[in-house]
Parts: C-alpha cells; structure tokens; sequence
C-alpha cells in the first residue's frame, strides 16, 4: 500500500495553503520573534522571477505553483503536507514539467537543488505519470561571497555519471521528453544583467 495519496498541483492562491503558511508563520514568529531576515532572500527572488519568466519564453506557464499531498505516518495515519514550487509549465505531449531555482552554483546548492527537485518530481507523478524536472542554476556567488563558493568545475564534469541531460539555456527539452531531470547552467553575463542597478554600481 502506497504511504503517498491525494496528491495534485494547486494555485497559490488556494484557500487551504493560504491557511497552512499563515499558520506557520505565526508559529515561527512565536518561536523566534527576533529572527534576522536573510540578506540573500530579496536578490533569490529576483533571479526566480527571471529564471521563470525565461522558461515561460519556451514552455506554456501554469497557475499550479503547489504540490499537495497526503503522506503516511509512522502510526499508519495520513497527513496533507504541501510544498510550494518555483515554477510548473506544460510541454507537448500532456507532459507536466516542475521547476527547481537555485541562485548559487556551491556543492550543497547543487546537491539540495537536485534532492529538492526529484522529490517533488516523484511526488507528482502520482497524480501525473508524465512528469519532467529542471534544475536551473544561477551562480549569483560571482558576485556576492554571501551566496556560497562557485563550483570549481565546469557544469559538464560536476554531472558527469549522475542521471541527469545538461540542456543550454534558456532550456529546451528535447522532442517528446515526458520524463527525467535536466539541468541548465544561466551564463553569468545574463545573470549579470539581472542585478539591481545599484548593486551593478557597487560591483563595478
């Protein structure tokens, strides 16, 4: 008997996970009033909002921006976890494809990005057989120490062996894909372009 049911993808905007985030936003806020907010956390969104607009250039975007499912627990009970995605888009074939950012290039990133983004591949694809994942790096460590040492090898030799099609950005999957991880590499004149103009100043 399977641990996962109940899953499917949903807006944002659902009522449900507008509960669920408001809920634990308060508990986090109870738990540790005094939290620093991260520095990096405005610059990340900034390249997810780029990095997803560059996809949408080459895939159809969707509003399905949460992944909800039901998961076993240990007492045989289930319970509804969700998890909020950076971007989902449709590809041909009725093919659904999930999209993973990370704003650094560091080996951890890169480790987490690919743990992050085959999970939630697995996980929709009970609900949606023909499922894609991309992990799109932006290396934004080039510019700003805060964001983690760049990877000191090419993008090809770091995944070599590993069970994953490098694609060139921005990416296009290949004809009839309907499963499988792809990774893409932003170059870093784009990323580049994408700073804020004061921030372009600084580092000049």
């Amino acid at each position: 008997m399977s641990s996962i049911r109940g899953v499917m993808l949903l807006p944002i905007s659902t009522r449900s996970y507008r509960s669920h985030t408001a809920h634990h936003t308060f508990v986090n806020k109870v738990n540790a009033p005094e939290t620093v907010a991260d520095p990096n956390l405005a610059l990340s969104r900034l390249v997810e909002n780029r990095v997803r607009g560059e996809v949408a250039q080459q895939l159809s975007p969707t509003d399905y921006r949460v992944l909800r499912w039901e998961q076993r627990d240990t007492q045989n009970r289930f319970f509804v976890r969700f998890r909020e995605l950076d971007g989902v888009f449709e590809a041909g074939n009725r093919t659904t494809v999930i999209l993973e950012v990370k704003a650094s290039a560091s080996k951890g990133s890169i480790k987490s990005g690919l743990t992050q983004l085959r999970a939630a591949v697995n996980t929709a694809s009970h609900a949606q057989p023909r499922m894609v994942g991309i992990l799109a790096i932006a290396d934004m460590g080039e510019w700003f120490d805060t964001f983690g040492q760049s990877a000191t090898r090419p993008l090809a030799d770091h995944f070599a062996g590993m069970d994953v099609t490098l694609l060139d950005w921005p990416p296009r999957l290949p004809e009839d894909s309907t499963d499988g991880i792809f990774v893409t590499l932003v170059p870093g004149e784009v990323v580049g372009g994408w700073l804020p103009t004061e921030a372009q100043e600084v580092l000049q």
